[in-house]
């Protein structure tokens, strides 16, 4: 019996000790898990991927909500009637945004303006598809004698754009790449300033640095970014010296969020959108993978952030009520 007795006792203190050093431990780690809803705040379509097959995989990956746009590359509205058909037969999952045109000139035409206008309204748009203002060439696309497509955000016609559509209301994407960031960051932040109750939304982050991106959104309460192709360092650009410019990725070779960008995307999580960016062909094929990578990624935070990361930022900018 007495044998027994401390048998059973040591037992016991050696379950006591376990169970102690076990939650020491688990005190040490932040433990996080986010399984909710999914909202794709950015996302763009034409007819290489294949309408109906895109949005199959959107279905398939789990996503709520997509806020989608057409690719005009050609003309104006180029694609624009395929994702108005393909929005009739999905409304519960597809948010539509005015289609992204490729062949602005230097500055936003009064045709863009003047169709932009008109459909919004027509189409009941709940935002206007990404602006090229700064893109780098990369390796894989289109070479500019310049190394860039640019549009200068201080320019006439833009302005004009903005004084006739700040008023429904919506938001506005716009592609601004920080490489040339002495250049640009004066032109940009005057715009946020002009136009103070126009919602901007930066995709990418801009492929910036943690203090670039806290630099915009610690100044300008109008202007939120998406956190799209962000998981890794930005590659494949043609121009070195341009390549030297851009941000870190979010992870670490053990695919840990980096220290310094969850502390970004703790401080900003009002302002942040999951997003794909799916466009080319390549992307759409790989829209599961893409999805997967950013739940593993929104899993490395604070469930309160997690949410609004992933899909409460994006019904409050977008304006969708369930």
């Amino acid at each position: 019996m007495l044998k027994q007795f401390y048998i059973d006792t040591f037992s016991n203190l050696k379950r006591l000790f376990k169970i102690g050093i076990f939650t020491a431990l688990l005190s040490t780690f932040e433990v996080y898990c986010y399984e909710g809803p999914l909202f794709d705040a950015m996302a763009q379509l034409d007819e290489r991927p294949g309408f109906e097959k895109s949005i199959t995989r959107v279905r398939d990956a789990g996503i709520y909500k997509i806020a989608l746009f057409a690719r005009s590359r050609k003309y104006l509205g180029e694609n624009e009637k395929a994702l108005l058909n393909l929005h009739r037969d999905n409304k519960d999952l597809i948010v539509l945004g005015a289609p992204k045109y490729f062949l602005h000139e230097n500055d936003i035409g009064k045709s863009f303006t003047k169709r932009t206008l008109k459909n919004i309204d027509k189409y009941k748009y709940s935002f206007v598809g990404e602006i090229l203002f700064t893109h780098t060439d990369k390796t894989h696309g289109r070479q500019h004698e310049s190394g860039e497509t640019y549009l200068d955000p201080s320019g006439k016609g833009f302005t004009d754009f903005l004084v006739k559509f700040s008023s429904k209301n919506i938001p506005v994407m716009t592609h601004w790449e920080f490489y040339d960031w002495e250049r640009d960051w004066p032109k940009f932040s005057k715009l946020f300033l002009d136009f103070p109750n126009q919602k901007f939304i930066i995709p990418h982050m801009g492929f910036g640095s943690p203090k670039q991106v806290r630099s915009i959104l610690s100044t300008h309460d109008n202007v939120y970014m998406t956190i799209s192709k962000k998981s890794r360092d930005k590659g494949n650009i043609s121009d070195p010296i341009k390549q030297s410019k851009f941000g870190s990725g979010f992870l670490n070779d053990k695919k840990q969020l980096k220290d310094e960008w969850k502390k970004i995307l703790i401080e900003y999580q009002n302002k942040l959108l999951f997003a794909t960016d799916a466009h080319k062909k390549h992307r759409w094929k790989k829209y599961s993978k893409i999805v997967k990578l950013y739940r593993d990624i929104l899993n490395q935070l604070p469930e309160e952030v997690s949410k609004k990361i992933a899909y409460l930022n994006a019904e409050r900018i977008y304006d969708i009520k369930n």
